[in-house]
């Protein structure tokens, strides 16, 4: 199967095996970024793969919520190199939150 860099909710289902129902449920709890054009949702592939990457969780390992500010603070408080600091700014931007402003 090729998959498409951008993807209809009903292609997302399809690929991920799951009903659609839960893919709009995941769009509409920003599980899944996507873009509404017009009456209709486009997912970008990597948005997917993002989901799947956030769901993998190793056995017994507990995954914690984090704020904008905290990811902001732990970056603060690592030092992070200007490469690794790119980096994690463009994580942020691709799960959709904004940089707060120091």
């Amino acid at each position: 199967m090729l998959t498409k860099e951008i993807m209809t909710p009903e292609q997302v289902a399809d690929f991920l095996q799951l009903n659609l129902t839960t893919i709009y449920r995941y769009i509409r709890e920003g599980k899944l970024i996507a873009s509404k054009i017009g009456r209709q949702y486009r997912v970008p592939k990597n948005s997917v793969d993002l989901l799947l990457i956030a769901n993998i969780i190793p056995k017994g390992l507990k995954l914690r919520n984090y704020s904008r500010e905290k990811i902001n603070e732990f970056i603060k408080e690592d030092q992070l190199d200007e490469e690794t600091t790119k980096k994690a700014e463009s994580l942020i931007r691709e799960l959709g939150m904004k940089k707060d402003e120091d």
